[in-house]
């Protein structure tokens, strides 16, 4: 990237940040010839950092887990999408007024495409955190009314059940529930973690798969899945999506999705489409 002088920053804040941010943003930045920059930084004190988006200028920032919804008393305006997940993912810094939206929404409906869903098809969503809510919303959207979820986290899953009027499971009967589609929403299998949130052999109880964990190789869910000729979205899709609307919110411009797809692609030796 060529250096410049007072760039408007963006970054992207989690508790074990990635490079995906970092690879698609900066690309589309150079696409467009616009003096911006993304970085992804590891945060532990989420109140100091927020302050520091108004007292450094911070242009936007990105939000991942675990701080998706505690971001929220934070922030002085909310999307209106925000106000219906419970969940932000995006934070626009205009005018030293910072604004909520959520863009996983966006994210998950367009990964959600590539499994073909029906308004019958029956879901076990793994995960209780701000993904989840937005994969509901994007689920409810295409008319899909039977949606379990289930949690390790007990006080979350009851939270996020009684708000959305889902059906819930007990974590430890996981691996024994069929429905037609599994959802994975939560880190499990992130960065290189090679974990699975189910027993490998529980991905036969299910017709579709969708992973959210991005990893420039397949999370194990997903290998399984295509091992068994399951189809299946791996969390690259969604996160593409949800980066794209990101990028219009922080710049006014239409994201290059081809562009951010073919550095992504050139970076990690990946065959990605979009």
């Amino acid at each position: 990237m060529i250096k410049k002088e007072n760039p408007q920053i963006c970054l992207s804040i989690s508790s074990s940040p990635g490079k995906f941010g970092e690879t698609v943003h900066n690309a589309g930045y150079e696409f467009h010839k616009i003096n911006y920059i993304y970085k992804a930084i590891k945060v532990q004190n989420l109140r100091k950092t927020i302050s520091s988006l108004r007292e450094l200028n911070i242009k936007g920032c990105s939000v991942s887990m675990p701080f998706k919804e505690i971001v929220i008393k934070h922030l002085d305006k909310l999307d209106p999408l925000v106000k219906k997940t419970g969940a932000v993912n995006t934070i626009l810094n205009e005018k030293n007024k910072l604004i909520g939206f959520n863009t996983d929404v966006n994210g998950a409906s367009k990964a959600l495409k590539f499994l073909n869903i029906k308004s019958n098809n029956t879901v076990l969503i793994l995960g209780a955190g701000g993904v989840s809510r937005a994969i509901i919303i994007a689920l409810r959207n295409m008319g899909v009314r039977k949606i379990t979820v289930t949690n390790r986290s007990v006080k979350k899953l009851k939270k996020l059940v009684k708000l959305f009027k889902c059906d819930s499971l007990n974590w430890e009967n996981r691996n024994q529930y069929k429905s037609d589609i599994l959802i994975n929403a939560t880190s499990i299998g992130m960065n290189n973690n090679l974990g699975s949130p189910v027993h490998i052999k529980s991905i036969s109880n299910f017709k579709k798969v969708m992973d959210v964990v991005v990893r420039n190789q397949d999370t194990a869910v997903i290998k399984q899945a295509k091992k068994l000729n399951i189809p299946n979205v791996s969390g690259v899709i969604m996160t593409f999506h949800q980066a794209a609307e990101q990028y219009q919110i922080y710049t006014g411009l239409k994201a290059p999705i081809k562009h951010m797809v073919a550095s992504y692609n050139k970076k990690w030796g990946l065959k990605i489409n979009i």
